[in-house]
């Protein structure tokens, strides 16, 4: 795909992956939509990245109602990258369920809204790609002990990315739809969620955009359906 002048929509573009994701886009001379939860957050990325080429939204993504009202704004949308994503280190058994409901909320259930309202529009001109970034959490090898409802959320999201592939395919619909899985990345992901980790050593989400990149690239005749990228825990 040539990224020139397409649009794409990025959750939790503002911060992190995300954020190095919009990077990489607006570099490419795709338009981008950046979309958060907090305006203020979400407009701060904007004027950091001092390009024409952004624009931004602010919904709740655990609101389907918020998430309609915002996708109405939009026009044509070629990529959707649901990004989005929030994390705790507890014993389950400690684990607030207010904080457990938000998790498995902006996870999993923000990846399958957001994509329900994008999905519509995609049919329509019978194009697009939506990329569901998991984790290698959300794989029967992966995951950490503390992180139980992050790896049930993330787990989700793996199986929705499998059955909506599957639907898709069987609709015979123009539309690619892949999971991508990385594992830790230097971001503030950990430290907002209160965890005190040296991250240091962890993957540059700069690289990691670099691979979203390659993957959009790519002419139609490739098809990558689950791409999972991990560190070198020998480095």
């Amino acid at each position: 795909m040539n990224l020139k002048n397409k649009t794409a929509l990025v959750t939790g573009g503002n911060s992190g992956l995300g954020f190095e994701i919009v990077k990489q886009l607006v570099k490419n001379k795709c338009k981008v939509i950046i979309l958060g939860k907090d305006g203020k957050k979400v407009k701060a990325a904007k004027k950091k990245l001092k390009s024409s080429l952004v624009s931004t939204l602010t919904c709740n993504l655990q609101d389907f109602s918020q998430i309609e009202q915002a996708v109405k704004k939009t026009k044509n949308i070629d990529i959707l990258i649901n990004c989005a994503g929030i994390i705790a280190y507890q014993p389950l058994e400690i684990h607030d369920p207010q904080n457990i409901k938000d998790i498995v909320e902006v996870n999993l259930l923000g990846t399958i809204y957001m994509t329900r309202a994008i999905l519509p529009k995609m049919k329509k001109k019978n194009s697009g790609t939506i990329i569901n970034i998991s984790s290698t959490s959300g794989l029967m090898t992966g995951g950490h002990p503390n992180e139980s409802v992050y790896i049930a959320s993330k787990h989700g999201v793996t199986g929705f990315t499998h059955a909506l592939k599957k639907e898709i395919d069987a609709e015979k619909s123009n539309i690619n739809i892949l999971g991508f899985y990385p594992g830790g990345m230097n971001t503030r992901l950990f430290s907002k969620s209160g965890l005190d980790q040296d991250t240091s050593k962890f993957m540059d989400p700069a690289e990691i955009a670099k691979i979203i990149i390659f993957i959009l690239e790519r002419p139609d005749s490739i098809k990558m359906d689950h791409v999972l990228v991990n560190r070198d825990k020998n480095l």
